[in-house]
């Protein structure tokens, strides 16, 4: 389930191996009656500032005669179009463009995204997943769609969390443990630290069948079948300057998932742990069985549960009939591998002086002989 470095950079080969061709991307049908349609359809989700990019809009009326559509933005500040559906790009930001047809009553709407420098690969991602991995041009963020990903068909080991350190993936890590329906779940957060280029957080829920054995580092759990998909959403904001002041990130919409992620470019002041990230969230249960297994799982991870929403903050949810709403910011099980990799550290780093000195001696034998070896020797 976690990427590592080498994933990221695969997919960036993969993209630009596909990155060719032309994408026509279209916008959802309209809720208009089947006999009078429009349907816009754009050459990319994004225009550059000050560049053009062309829309059309499919009409089809009923008695099939021709009519005038007329052209609209909702911020002509971020970007404008004209009657013929060509749109321009003003400022950085994103507009809502609508192709209408007044007597008939329809019409349709698009969201194009102005951006300083246009980028087919991203244009690509927001289209479709490629290699389990999206793009949002809203919030500039990745994300996997659990609801068609190549991850799913592994589960998880909580052995995963406890290699990750060694391959660049440094995040902190709840888990809530429960039996529910005759199943054994796992609702796990991460945020934190991933690879070398990215930063984000997690939301996943796993099940396996019930056993009064103790989970282990090489328990498998299963990514949870459609049935015990969750509604949940997801709200990542960063203390940037680690003052205290919490910006906002990314948010992934509330929907029914699995596996709820967003990541952004970039990199962390302080990875272990990672304090400077703030995940709010909202995860709905079955009933209220499931509500109380749950907020007796987050209660045991160290949360506190608030009487009120407006007792809400960091490290503490509340209860909204089976709605939970979770501010997490410092609470952790991962392990602080910082002193284990320090070791290896301070062992490579010694590895790499001595072949140093080494190679220096060869040096010396080569080209000056022995009674400069034996002085070097003797310095070393």
């Amino acid at each position: 389930m976690k990427r590592c470095m080498e994933k990221a950079l695969a997919l960036l080969t993969m993209l630009i191996i596909l990155g060719s061709g032309t994408v026509v991307f279209a916008a959802a049908d309209s809720d208009s009656p089947p006999e009078n349609t429009i349907v816009i359809s754009s050459e990319s989700m994004s225009v550059t500032k000050n560049k053009t990019v062309k829309m059309t809009a499919d009409l089809v009326t009923a008695d099939g005669e021709s009519r005038t559509v007329t052209w609209s933005s909702s911020d002509t500040g971020v970007a404008k179009v004209d009657s013929q559906g060509l749109v321009t790009g003003v400022s950085i930001g994103h507009a809502t463009i609508t192709a209408s047809v007044s007597e008939l009553n329809i019409s349709d709407s698009f969201v194009i995204y102005c951006v300083k420098s246009r980028n087919f690969l991203l244009d690509l991602l927001e289209k479709k997943q490629r290699l389990g991995y999206r793009y949002s041009y809203q919030n500039d963020y990745y994300y996997t769609d659990d609801k068609d990903c190549w991850q799913k068909a592994f589960g998880f080991y909580n052995l995963y969390d406890l290699i990750s350190p060694y391959i660049l993936l440094e995040y902190d890590y709840i888990r809530v443990y429960f039996r529910y329906d005759e199943l054994d779940w796992m609702i796990q957060l991460w945020k934190g630290q991933y690879g070398l280029l990215f930063y984000g957080s997690e939301i996943g829920i796993y099940t396996k069948e019930k056993s009064d054995k103790k989970v282990t580092a090489f328990t498998h759990f299963l990514c949870a079948d459609k049935e015990n998909w969750l509604d949940m959403g997801m709200t990542l904001h960063h203390d940037k300057k680690n003052d205290g002041n919490f910006t906002f990130e990314l948010e992934r919409p509330y929907d029914n998932y699995w596996w709820c992620t967003g990541f952004k470019a970039g990199h962390l002041k302080k990875v272990e742990p990672a304090k400077e990230l703030r995940m709010t969230a909202t995860i709905t249960m079955k009933d209220e069985e499931m509500v109380n297994l749950f907020s007796q799982g987050l209660i045991d991870c160290g949360f506190i549960r608030c009487d009120t929403e407006q007792e809400l903050s960091h490290d503490k949810f509340y209860v909204d009939g089976n709605d939970f709403h979770i501010i997490w910011q410092d609470i952790s099980e991962a392990e602080n591998t910082m002193a284990i990799k320090t070791t290896f550290g301070v062992l490579a780093t010694s590895g790499v002086i001595g072949m140093f000195l080494l190679l220096l001696i060869a040096i010396a034998v080569l080209l000056v002989g022995g009674g400069f070896l034996a002085l070097l020797i003797i310095i070393i």
